[in-house]
């Protein structure tokens, strides 16, 4: 399980499953800081993606923006 900001960089290592939290940058891959519910949301998220059923190197992307602080 990947999370990822680079999601170009991360394709290319083909990883079995992958999320793209967007619109977060490096370093901030659950989003704000100090923000526990939020932060768990995004690995619940992932998490969820072990029962996806995905071509290696798919990298799925959900938004966040309407949600992040």
């Amino acid at each position: 399980m990947l999370i990822t900001v680079s999601p170009q960089e991360s394709e290319q290592a083909g990883p079995p499953r992958a999320l793209y939290p967007k619109p977060f940058e490096p370093g901030y891959s659950l989003g704000q800081a100090n923000n526990p519910e939020f932060q768990k949301r995004i690995l619940r998220d992932a998490f969820s993606l072990m029962h996806y059923p995905a071509e290696p190197g798919t990298i799925i992307t959900k938004d966040y923006s309407d949600t992040a602080v």
